[in-house]
């Protein structure tokens, strides 16, 4: 940005200048060949009063002699009676001429030009006097002028480049600040601020930027708030469904609804606790996506019994996958694909949960054979749903994947249903990078090699 000012200063500098330069410069030339032929006039009209009265030819010589001119051979007098006196360079045709035409006139000569001026005498003759002009004459002082012109252009082109660049300077010092603090702010840094400086416009632009943060920071405790509070208003109702869990017998039923209740206490108390921590302390954490995908797998395949829906869960990855995202979200997402495997389809649908390891990411992949999604690009739209939910849970998933730089696609699945790949990366590979086979189990069946 800076350079791209100093450069267009510089060029619009440079055509003010030779705008300027050039005109004044030819009309230099012009002035100093008009001073000239002024100065010739001026010699020709001096010799004129000798002329006229002279009757010899050595005042005229002596006349001649007295002057520059005449010293340096440029003077001359063509006289009817004396001849020519001097030393002469015009053509004697033109001389002629100018006696019988009777005006002034200059001719171009070699070397030159000369200025012929008749002058008339006694009894009707006429004189022609000769002043010769020679090109140095005319030009005298030309040359000077023209350096000084020049001199003048590229010291006022110096010297507004040198105003563009501190102009220049000055407003990439304010842009790069209200950069700096941007960046900051996309970070999670929401106390960075501008200092607003440079020129009116850029002032503006910072105050509003840190009038934007500020408004972020409102916004976001507002929303912290929020979700603390709710969270916290879910303890009265979940307390009471820890109540009746205990209240139930002794055995399998009341020990797996313990295991969800305390999970939705650890859950609520994650997001009070996550709600509460400035964004920008927030650690970047990493989790084992084989593991979690084993813990909600072995979750959701209680369930899966207890319908008799057909349940296939893939060989875990013999090696940890690390994936840069937090238990807590990425069980989050998998239990929203999971779920809406139970909540929208029959319980005879079969499903089954495999992860694939890339080379530069891992992916959860779920399948199922329900009906499917009649629209996945609607389906991935917060808030769109064609059935009885919030349509929150795939955008859920969706923004999980993103900010781990991955993506979740929604396709056909072999089942006849729908398939949804949560792809989640960078990931860590295992330690072999042999490609892996797909094996599946079935919960209370047989194993199959699909």
């Amino acid at each position: 940005m800076r350079r791209s000012y100093v450069l267009v200063a510089l060029a619009v500098t440079t055509l003010v200048a030779l705008a300027f330069v050039i005109p004044l410069g030819l009309l230099v030339g012009t002035a100093a060949e008009d001073r000239a032929l002024r100065e010739a006039e001026r010699q020709a009209l001096g010799l004129s009063a000798v002329v006229v009265v002279a009757t010899d030819r050595e005042l005229v010589q002596n006349s001649i002699m007295s002057t520059r001119a005449g010293q340096d051979g440029r003077l001359a007098a063509h006289l009817p009676a004396l001849g020519t006196v001097g030393t002469s360079k015009a053509p004697a045709a033109d001389i002629d001429r100018v006696r019988h035409g009777q005006s002034a006139t200059r001719v171009d000569v070699d070397g030159g030009l000369v200025y012929l001026r008749p002058v008339a005498l006694p009894e009707g003759q006429v004189a022609v006097i000769e002043v010769y002009v020679p090109t140095a004459a005319q030009r005298a002082g030309v040359g000077t002028a023209w350096l000084v012109l020049i001199g003048e252009a590229v010291v006022l082109v110096l010297l507004c480049t040198f105003l563009a660049d501190r102009l220049a300077a000055r407003v990439v010092r304010s842009t790069r600040d209200l950069a700096r603090t941007a960046a900051s702010l996309s970070s999670g840094l929401l106390h960075a601020r501008a200092q607003p400086s440079g020129p009116p416009e850029i002032e503006e632009v910072g105050a509003a930027l840190n009038g934007l943060a500020d408004q972020f920071i409102e916004f976001l405790a507002a929303e912290r708030a929020l979700a603390a509070n709710l969270s916290h208003r879910l303890r009265v109702p979940l307390t009471a469904v820890r109540l009746n869990a205990e209240a139930l017998p002794p055995g399998v039923d009341r020990d797996r609804q313990l295991h969800v209740v305390g999970r939705l206490e650890q859950e609520i108390n994650a997001v009070i606790v996550e709600a509460a921590r400035p964004l920008a302390a927030r650690p970047k954490l990493r989790c084992d996506l084989g593991e979690v995908v084993a813990d909600r797998a072995a979750f959701w395949g209680a369930l899966a019994e207890d319908q008799e829906r057909p349940w296939q869960v893939g060989e875990m990855p013999a090696e940890p996958v690390m994936v840069p995202a937090a238990v807590s979200l990425v069980t989050e997402a998998i239990d929203v694909l999971l779920g809406n495997v139970f909540h929208h389809t029959a319980e005879s649908a079969a499903c089954r949960v495999s992860v694939e390891v890339g080379p530069q990411s891992a992916a959860v992949v779920v399948e199922d054979a329900g009906p499917g999604f009649a629209d996945p690009e609607a389906a991935l739209r917060r808030g769109a749903s064609d059935a009885d939910s919030t349509g929150l849970g795939l955008d859920i998933a969706r923004r999980l994947a993103e900010e781990t730089g991955g993506r979740l696609d929604i396709g056909r699945s072999e089942l006849g249903g729908a398939r949804v790949v949560l792809t989640l990366g960078p990931a860590a590979e295992p330690a072999s990078p042999a490609p892996r086979k797909r094996f599946w189990k079935r919960l209370g069946g047989s194993h199959a090699r699909l």
